[in-house]
C-alpha cells in the first residue's frame, strides 16, 4: 500500500471533524487512518513523530497562540473593570444627568428666597409653641422632640413606631417538676433591680427614658409626669393557652403571641416609651435538653435608633463583668483605676504644657495636615450635597408606586412576625458564606450578597402567590450617619434611602452556565448599590430628617412623610460577638423587629450576634397574612445562602 502524504492536524481535522481538544486528550499522537491513536508508555517515538509542527503549522500555531493571548488579556481588563467599576468614563447618560442637576439648582436658586421664608417662619413659629409649652408645664417640660425623633413620633394605630428586640435565656431541662416558674420569676426580679439600680436611682444616666412623650398645640414634646414604676415597666409576657400536662410552648405558638403583641400600646395610653416583657412558659429544645425562657424588649424609636437601643438592651439588663467583691471599690477614688490613669494622665500633661516653648504650643494649636484634608472633604461634600438636593428632590417626586402583592395601600392594625436563628452550637456559618462569596467579585459588600438571596427567596413567594414576580421592587434601606460615641447617648442618628433591588430567580445547581447566572445577579444588585453609595442620598435624607421635620407642626408633618413607594425596608445591625449573661445564663437567639412606617408593609432585619446570623421579619396581614408565609420568606433567604455554599465548594 502506498504511503499517505503527511497532513496537518487542521487538515486532518476538518475532513474527520475531529476536535483539537480530543487530540489533546490523546496526547498529541500521530494520526492514523481514524484519526490520531494512543500511543503506548512502553513505545519510544522518534523524533520525527514528537514533532509538534506534524500536527499545527507555525501560522496555526501563532494564531492559537494569539487566540490564548487574547482571551487572557480580555479577562484581565474585565476584573481590572470590576476593581475600578467608580472610574467611569463620561458617556452620554452622564452628560444629561449633569445638565439634569445643574438645571433643577438653578430652579432651586430662582425660588430659594421663598423657601428660607417658609422655614424661617416654621422656625419662629415652633419657638413660640415651645414658650408656651414651657409656661403651662414649668418644670416638667423637658423640651420639643428634636430631629428624627418627631419622625418616629408620628405614627398611627395601624403602625406604631416601635422597636421590638427578642432574646432567649437559657437553662438546662432537668424534670418538669422543676419547670415551676420560679427561673420566670427570678429573672423578673433581677431585671427590675439592675434597671432601679442602673438607671432609676436619685442621678439618672438616661432621663429621657422615663419621660413622657405628649403632643400639644400640634408639636410634640417631652415631660417628666410620668408616675410609673419598675413593676409596670418590667411585666410577664401574655400566656399561651396548654393542654393539661404541658410545660412548654412550641415556636409557632410563641410567634403567634409575639404578632399580637408587637404593635401592641405601650403602657400609660403609649406615652411610656419602653417596656420588658418576661415569658413564664419555656421553649424547649429536645435536642440539646434545654429551656428557653423568651424575653421581649419594646422600645418606641422615638427614644433613639437600633444601635442605640442595642447598647441600652445589653448595658441595662445583663451582667457586668466585673465581679461583685469589686463593686464598692469602685466607688473610692483612690481605688478607681480609671481615676487614678486619667489623674496621671493629666498631671503629666501638665508637666509637658509646663515645658513647651513658644512654638510647640502654637504648633499644638495649628490643625495638622491631615485634619485640614478632613475638613475640606467635608466641605466638598457639603457643597455637593447641596448642589445635587435639588435633583434628588425631582427624582424622588417622579418615582413610581411598587406595584406588587406585598406592596400595601393601606394597612391593617394586626401583624404577623416570624425568625430564623443560627444555631450557635453547630457548625455551618451563614456568615462566613456571605462573607466568602463578596469576595468573589471586588468591591461587592456583605448587603449585596444577602440582599441578592433574599431577591431569589422574593422571586419564590411571588410565583407561589401571584405567578408574575415583578423584574424589580424597591427597598428602604437605614444607615446609620454618626458614629457611635463611647458613652451611650440616646438619640436617633440615622438616614435612609431607597434602592433597587432586581427580582430573579434562585441558583439552578443543574445548569451548567449557574456560576456565571449568579455571578451576574450579584453585579446586578451591586451596580444598584454603587449607584446609591456614590450620591448624596443619605446625607440629604438625614438633614431633612434632623433639622427640617422638627419645624412642622403634626399636621403637616403628616403629609410631608407620607411615601408609597417602597415595598419593604432592610435593616442590617452588628451585634456584639460574645454572648452576653443574665443571671449567668448565657442571653441566646438575639433579634430585632422594625416597626412599618408609611405603607412599606413589611421589615426584615439581619443581625450578626455572637458571629451567627439572626433573620427576623415583621408584616402587616394586609399584604401576608401568617406567619408561616413570612417564614417561608426567611427560609427560602437561607437556602439560596446555602445554594452559595455549594457554588463555593465547587470552585
Amino acid at each position: 500500500m502506498a504511503h499517505e502524504e503527511t497532513t496537518t492536524f487542521f487538515d486532518w481535522a476538518s475532513s474527520q471533524g475531529v476536535s483539537f481538544w480530543e487530540v489533546m486528550a490523546r496526547n498529541f499522537t500521530q494520526h492514523g487512518p481514524v484519526g490520531p491513536m494512543q500511543t503506548p508508555g512502553s513505545v519510544l517515538l522518534s523524533a520525527d513523530e514528537n514533532r509538534l509542527d506534524i500536527l499545527i503549522s507555525p501560522t496555526q500555531f501563532g494564531l492559537l497562540s494569539g487566540l490564548v493571548l487574547f482571551l487572557f488579556l480580555r479577562h484581565k481588563i474585565t476584573r481590572w473593570r470590576e476593581e475600578h467599576s467608580h472610574l467611569k468614563v463620561t458617556n452620554n447618560d452622564d452628560v444629561r444627568r449633569a445638565v439634569f442637576t445643574f438645571l433643577t439648582f438653578l430652579e432651586f436658586l430662582a425660588i430659594s428666597p421663598l423657601l428660607l421664608t417658609i422655614l424661617l417662619v416654621f422656625q419662629v413659629y415652633r419657638i413660640a409653641i415651645q414658650t408656651v409649652l414651657r409656661h403651662r408645664h414649668g418644670k416638667h417640660f423637658k423640651g420639643l422632640l428634636d430631629g428624627a425623633d418627631v419622625v418616629w413620633a408620628i405614627e398611627d394605630q395601624n403602625s406604631r413606631g416601635m422597636i421590638n428586640i427578642m432574646a432567649n435565656v437559657e437553662e438546662p431541662f432537668t424534670d418538669w417538676a422543676s419547670v415551676d416558674g420560679s427561673t420566670s420569676a427570678g429573672i423578673l426580679l433581677t431585671l427590675r433591680k439592675r434597671i432601679s439600680a442602673r438607671l432609676m436611682r436619685n442621678y439618672q444616666p438616661h432621663p429621657k427614658m422615663f419621660w413622657k412623650r405628649s403632643v400639644e398645640l400640634g408639636y410634640y414634646f417631652w415631660s417628666d409626669q410620668s408616675e410609673l414604676t419598675v413593676e409596670d415597666y418590667i411585666r410577664y409576657m401574655d400566656t399561651v393557652p396548654l393542654q393539661a400536662g404541658l410545660h412548654f410552648i412550641e415556636e409557632h405558638q410563641l410567634r403567634t403571641l409575639l404578632s399580637k403583641i408587637n404593635n401592641r400600646q405601650l403602657p400609660a395610653n403609649h406615652s411610656a416609651s419602653w417596656e420588658v416583657l418576661v415569658g413564664k412558659q419555656p421553649l424547649f429544645d429536645e435536642k440539646r435538653n434545654m429551656l428557653k425562657y423568651p424575653i421581649l424588649f419594646r422600645v418606641h424609636h422615638s427614644l433613639g435608633d437600633g444601635v442605640a437601643l442595642m447598647r441600652l438592651l445589653l448595658e441595662a439588663i445583663v451582667d457586668k463583668e466585673v465581679p461583685s467583691r469589686w463593686k464598692h471599690l469602685s466607688k473610692l477614688k483612690v481605688m478607681n483605676i480609671n481615676y487614678i490613669l486619667k489623674q496621671q494622665k493629666a498631671a503629666n500633661h501638665h508637666r509637658l504644657a509646663v515645658g513647651d516653648t513658644f512654638f510647640q504650643r502654637v504648633r499644638k494649636i495649628l490643625p495638622s495636615a491631615s485634619e485640614l484634608a478632613a475638613q475640606r472633604d467635608k466641605l466638598v461634600r457639603i457643597i455637593w450635597t447641596i448642589y445635587t438636593a435639588p435633583a434628588f428632590f425631582h427624582d424622588v417626586s417622579r418615582r413610581q408606586a411598587d406595584n406588587n402583592c406585598i406592596h400595601a395601600s393601606q394597612m391593617a392594625n394586626d401583624k404577623v412576625v416570624s425568625w430564623i436563628h443560627e444555631d450557635h452550637n453547630s457548625g455551618t456559618s451563614w456568615v462566613e458564606i456571605i462573607k466568602r462569596t463578596k469576595r468573589l467579585i471586588p468591591g461587592t459588600r456583605f448587603s449585596d450578597v444577602f440582599l441578592t438571596a433574599l431577591s431569589s427567596s422574593l422571586e419564590a413567594y411571588f410565583n407561589k402567590q401571584t405567578s408574575t414576580p415583578p423584574k424589580n421592587l424597591t427597598v428602604v434601606l437605614p444607615a446609620r450617619i454618626e458614629k457611635e460615641t463611647p458613652h451611650l447617648r440616646l438619640h436617633n442618628r440615622f438616614s435612609v434611602a431607597l434602592q433597587t433591588l432586581p427580582i430573579a430567580p434562585r441558583i439552578q445547581m443543574n445548569d451548567s452556565n449557574r456560576h456565571y447566572a449568579f455571578s451576574k445577579r450579584i453585579r446586578a444588585v451591586k451596580r444598584y448599590s454603587d449607584s446609591l453609595r456614590s450620591s448624596s442620598d443619605y446625607l440629604i435624607n438625614y438633614w431633612i430628617m434632623s433639622k427640617m421635620t422638627c419645624l412642622f407642626p403634626e399636621a403637616i408633618l403628616r403629609k410631608i412623610l407620607k411615601s408609597a413607594h417602597s415595598t419593604l425596608a432592610i435593616s442590617n445591625l452588628p451585634g456584639p460577638q460574645q454572648l452576653p449573661r443574665i443571671q449567668g445564663r448565657e442571653l441566646k437567639n438575639l433579634s430585632f423587629f422594625i416597626p412599618n412606617l408609611g405603607t412599606t408593609a413589611v421589615g426584615i432585619t439581619l443581625l450578626t450576634y455572637g458571629g451567627k446570623l439572626q433573620l427576623g421579619i415583621l408584616a402587616d396581614r394586609a399584604v401576608i397574612r401568617t406567619e408561616d408565609e413570612a417564614h417561608s420568606i426567611l427560609m427560602g433567604t437561607i437556602e439560596e445562602i446555602e445554594r452559595m455554599s455549594q457554588l463555593l465548594e465547587e470552585m
